[in-house]
Formats: structure tokens, sequence, C-alpha cells
């Protein structure tokens, strides 16, 4: 059962590779045309995924996933996030004078949860926005690379700024 966002005290990204081993990560048409050639996609009631292969992601390396930049599928950058079109007031983010419905899987190890609506996470809510939107670019804080990745290009940042929160009630 997904969490609405401002139920989430906290989350980080520590690479455990739990989510590609149990995560089923579901694709876009563009991402499904993308990856069909590798043999590890499956498409189910007209729905495209990932398939799984000896219980995890044939493409995570260690705990570690080999999918970056723009081939990596969004539902694996926003993970534990999940945008929807519909859903709760307390899962309501407002951004850019737009309205989204976020919540987070409470399956992944480093999300804790909390009882009250104060929002906590507003910086990777936003940055999950900014993906789904197509309009940020890969970052640490919704996802993790390899560290080789890291070295190689400094536009992969951590953003850890504070955020002014407005009309998130």
């Amino acid at each position: 059962m997904l969490v609405p966002w401002k139920r989430v005290a906290s989350w980080h990204c520590n690479a455990c590779g739990v989510c590609c081993r149990v995560y089923k990560p579901k694709l876009t048409l563009y991402e499904y045309l993308k990856l069909r050639t590798t043999g590890f996609v499956e498409e189910k009631a007209g729905k495209f995924y990932l398939k799984k292969v000896g219980g995890r992601c044939p493409f995570q390396r260690g705990n570690l996933c080999s999918l970056q930049q723009t081939i990596k599928p969004l539902s694996c950058k926003l993970f534990p996030f999940v945008i929807l079109k519909k859903g709760s007031d307390d899962a309501l983010f407002e951004f850019e004078d737009r309205e989204y419905f976020v919540y987070a899987d409470p399956f992944c190890p480093n999300l804790r949860i909390k009882r009250d609506c104060t929002p906590s996470v507003y910086s990777a809510v936003k940055e999950a926005i900014m993906l789904f939107e197509g309009r940020g670019e890969f970052k640490l804080l919704t996802s993790n690379q390899p560290k080789e990745l890291q070295s190689l290009n400094n536009t992969f940042s951590i953003v850890r700024g504070r955020n002014k929160i407005c009309n998130l009630s």
C-alpha cells in the first residue's frame, strides 16, 4: 500500500539493491521501444515491464543499475516515489501551478514513515516531479548510480538545499 508523501519522515537511497530484486518497473511506450531489443521486456494487458531474470532485474550489477541517463526507466529513477493524476489530499503536491499526487512505496527499507503530515521530503518530491515531467536531470536524490559513473560525469550531483514550502495543504 502506498503512503502519501507528507507522511514520509525521511528517505535516502543507499544502493541496497532490494528494489531491483523485488520491484517490477513499468515502462513507458518510449522506454519499451528503446529496451525491447534487449529481450528483457514483457507486455501484460497492454502495459510494458522489465522482466526479472533469476529473481532480479537483468540490468542490476551487484546492488547497482547498469542503465543510466536516458536509458534508465522513469519508474526506476522515481522509486520509491509514485506520481499519480488523482489521489488523496495528503498526497497533493503543488508545483508550478500544477497539482500532482505523490506517494511513496513503504517497501523501500530506507523509507521512514511518520504520523503527522508536516512535509519532510520536499526536495526529493520536487525532484521526482521534475523527472516525471521530463525536465529534471538524473540526480542521486531519487536514485543511485555506480561510483565509477559519478567520477566520470560532473552533471551528477546531490541537491540538498532547503526549499520554502508554499500551498501544501
